[in-house]
């Protein structure tokens, strides 16, 4: 009751106003051609007030006596402003508005903020490494806008997923699906402005980045090695990050919410001079939540500034630094007691109060873009990246003591001190040419990316204490829980695992020189043609040497785009993909489980569909269809070698087809939207394990959507009100490792359920005020987001609600 009171007492102003003495504009919108434009904003610059044009362009505007300067708003036409006065002797005014359309230029690299707030991106870098519009990309790209992000209030990349297209969780971690395979660990990255970053590869794929300096977040679907090198088939993510913009705002948040969560965020930018060729901007966020899962409070802490210089109309530099750290626990899921998937509750851990997990990481990242004529410019950008962790855990062993009862796990300790850095170098030149009546745009250039891991770093386990002199197994009862502080000065330590010293040694770098080519054929048909030549090679010194082992790929990729209408585009395309393993999969393969050396995994993928703009530009679709083929693939098993090393298998041949659906934009002004469909049957054809033949992949559901539609009042009374409902569905998903029938001990493949989770937002304006609640998962399901066996299950989180204040000026 206290909520809805202070709610009432928000809304109270907006209220009153409706009660003073009011004026009356009529008017009529109207573009170059003289024809009335539906569906354009007319609002005072107080947005307390606000009417849509009609079909044939008319408005109509109560406003308060006094002097307004109105404001045009409009997806595809030009902002206009015009002040009245409305006053006792002149109540009712007429105002009519010519609107231009609107015409921005894309950027050829992105080094300026976008000025758009919708959750529709008009264009991408990622699909074609230039700024080329979504629908003439001839491959599907998903986009999540920093506005989607803020109505959503999602603070980490995975709860961001939730509105993409084929994309779910297959862990808690920095770990999805896309289109049917894993994206995270040692299959898939993150790039940072289109760089690999060292997010959501090695160690660093436990924290989910935060999305406090984040303008967007795209999937290019399928594989994007002719751009990239070394992806994943199933996506590619890319992370934009804010830039400047030319205009001053400022923005502040305030949160609160379950779990004890309180958040802040800052950003800041505009010109630092007159002449507006040196612009800033400044991201800063802090959350302290404790979580839904116990022994895990988190405090995540992020610092983001940026500068941009325009030292001339030809020369544009940029350069960002980015700061997080976070000081939680290392959550490393649910385990499944007794073989009964709801036995425990959602929030039980096996971590222990002593338990710690501290990350940091550091990024320079810097670009410069050079026109030297109309037609010809270069590009180069820089990405310096540093992860560091300091970690004291316990986990599970995969193993229970009392099998197949299951009900007490047997534990291993860890901690570790590690660091790694990841390094890029791009550049390329971009070539804008016309050969008779073909129009080229030729991209060529060379990247290189060195991973390296801090020969410094250490870790200490252990699976045994003493007890009274006695050598202990660590152990943990399912049933009676005990949570202390644990000395782990009378654990016994174990030898350096052979895993990590080859992880501490290692050097990764790749060069990579590619070329493609976007041809505009006829003034419909536009063709894209690229490839790529990947110079991979990965070092370890064995204590005989460093060994340095060689891969080369050479990556073809082609597309076609043909417009059947002015705002429907037909696109089809071809993409090759490969990851290389790493070298002691090929020279010491018995340390993984096998006799023989790995391969290297391939793929490729097909795609065609439609891509299409709607309701003035406003709205986004997209419909494609695939089928993506991957050779080799490593799958991680739930079994360990003696000294702690995974045991590894791999699939000969497995095969994803789907099909998906998007709309992302506005239908009004008023009316956001954001829905997704996805099908996918994956199947393992050729399998390491006979029982796998057949099996869909893991984590990869067939069915999945996602939803979020908000709707702005605009009548007098409810002004600046807003309301938005969502949810999602995933159907049941396979595990990736065989569990054990707790009653015949044999093993089976489990599969975590179905679920289908509803949120929910309210919103209210009011001048530069600006508040909203959203509650999630409204229904309280238990579900899980995904997991890997019995041993390490994800679960998502219970009802729960955020509560923000924020003011702009």
């Amino acid at each position: 009751m206290q909520r809805l009171f202070l709610f009432l007492l928000l809304l109270w102003p907006g209220l009153a106003a409706a009660q003073t003495a009011m004026g009356h504009l009529d008017g009529h919108i109207t573009g170059p051609d003289g024809h009335g434009l539906e569906g354009v904003s007319i609002l005072d610059q107080s947005g307390r007030f606000s009417a849509l044009s009609a079909a044939d362009g008319h408005f109509s505007l109560a406003l308060p006596f006094g002097e307004h300067t109105l404001i045009t708003r409009s997806l595809s036409f030009q902002e206009a402003r015009r002040t009245v006065v409305l006053s006792a002797e002149t109540p009712d005014l007429t105002v009519d508005f010519l609107l231009q359309p609107t015409t921005t230029a894309l950027q050829e690299v992105e080094v300026l903020g976008r000025k758009e707030t919708t959750y529709k991106s008009d264009y991408s870098f990622v699909g074609t490494k230039t700024a080329t519009a979504v629908i003439d990309v001839p491959q599907s790209i998903s986009t999540v806008t920093k506005e989607l992000m803020e109505d959503r209030q999602a603070l980490r990349l995975t709860e961001v997923v939730k509105n993409v297209a084929g994309v779910t969780q297959y862990s808690h971690y920095d770990d999805l699906t896309i289109r049917g395979f894993r994206n995270g660990y040692e299959s898939g990255f993150r790039l940072l402005n289109g760089l690999r970053s060292g997010f959501s590869y090695g160690n660093s794929f436990t924290q989910a980045p935060l999305t406090i300096n984040l303008e967007r977040v795209e999937v290019l679907k399928g594989p994007g090695a002719a751009l990239y090198g070394d992806i994943n088939p199933g996506g590619t993510v890319n992370m934009v990050t804010k830039k400047p913009l030319d205009v001053a705002r400022q923005a502040l948040t305030f949160s609160t919410g379950s779990f004890n969560t309180m958040r802040a965020t800052a950003d800041l930018t505009g010109p630092l001079n007159e002449q507006k060729n040196v612009l800033y901007r400044l991201n800063a966020g802090f959350e302290k939540t404790n979580t839904f899962r116990d022994v895990n409070d988190t405090r995540s802490v992020m610092v983001a500034p940026t500068v941009t210089f325009r030292p001339t109309d030809k020369t544009t530099v940029n350069a960002e630094l980015v700061y997080t750290h976070i000081d939680g626990y290392l959550d490393r899921g649910l385990v499944i007691r007794g073989g009964d998937l709801y036995a425990l509750p959602r929030s039980f851990t096996l971590s222990q109060p002593s338990d710690y997990f501290r990350t940091s990481t550091y990024y320079l990242n810097a670009s410069l873009n050079q026109k030297f004529t109309d037609w010809l410019s270069f590009n180069a950008s820089y990405l310096d990246f540093t992860y560091h962790e300091d970690l004291s855990e316990h986990r599970t062993l995969n193993t229970y003591a009392d099998a197949p009862a299951n009900t007490v796990m047997n534990l291993r300790y860890f901690d570790r001190r590690a660091e790694e850095y990841t390094k890029n170098l791009a550049a390329y030149f971009v070539l804008n040419r016309a050969t008779g009546p073909v129009q080229h745009k030729v991209v060529a250039g060379v990247d290189y990316i060195r991973y390296t891991t801090d020969p410094q770093s250490t870790m200490f386990e252990a699976r045994q204490k003493l007890v009274n002199g006695v050598a202990t197994p660590l152990t943990f009862d399912l049933k009676k829980p005990l949570y202390e502080i644990q000395d782990p000065t009378k654990y016994v330590r174990r030898p350096l695992p052979q895993f990590f010293v080859d992880y501490i040694n290692s050097v990764y770098h790749t060069t990579g020189l590619y070329v493609q080519d976007q041809l505009d054929v006829t003034e419909r048909l536009a063709l894209l043609l690229g490839v790529r030549y990947e110079l991979f090679a990965d070092e370890r010194d064995y204590g005989d040497g460093s060994q340095n082992i060689q891969q080369r790929q050479l990556l073809p990729r082609a597309g076609l785009t043909y417009a059947l209408r002015d705002n429907l585009n037909y696109f089809a395309s071809y993409s090759a993909g490969f990851r290389p393993l790493k070298p002691e999969y090929i020279r010491f393969p018995e340390r993984y489980g096998r006799s023989t050396p790995f391969d290297t995994e391939t793929s490729y993928q097909l795609e065609t569909g439609l891509k299409g703009e709607f309701f003035n530009k406003g709205l986004l679709g997209t419909v494609a269809v695939y089928q993506i083929v991957k050779r080799n693939q490593l799958v991680p098993t739930n079994a360990l070698m003696p000294d702690g090393t995974t045991i590894y298998r791999q699939n000969d041949l497995v095969r994803s087809r789907g099909a998906e659906l998007e709309l992302t934009g506005n239908l009004l002004p008023n009316l956001n939207l954001n829905a997704t469909y996805a099908f996918n049957h994956s199947a393992v054809l050729n399998a390491a394990l006979p029982v796998e033949e057949g099996q869909p992949l893991a984590n990869a559901p067939r069915h999945s959507a996602g939803l979020w539609t908000k709707y702005t009042f605009v009548t007098p009374a409810l002004r600046g009100l807003g309301v938005a409902v969502g949810g999602n569905y995933v159907s049941q998903r396979r595990t990736e490792n065989q569990v054990v029938n707790t009653s015949t001990g044999e093993l089976y493949w489990a599969y975590w359920p179905s679920y289908t989770v509803l949120d929910a937002a309210l919103f209210y304006t009011t001048g530069k005020f600006n508040f909203h609640l959203n509650v999630n998962n409204l229904l309280d399901k238990y579900y899980f987001v995904g997991g890997y066996d019995f041993f390490r299950v994800s679960p998502g989180a219970p009802r729960n609600f955020m509560a923000t204040v924020g003011y702009t000026f």
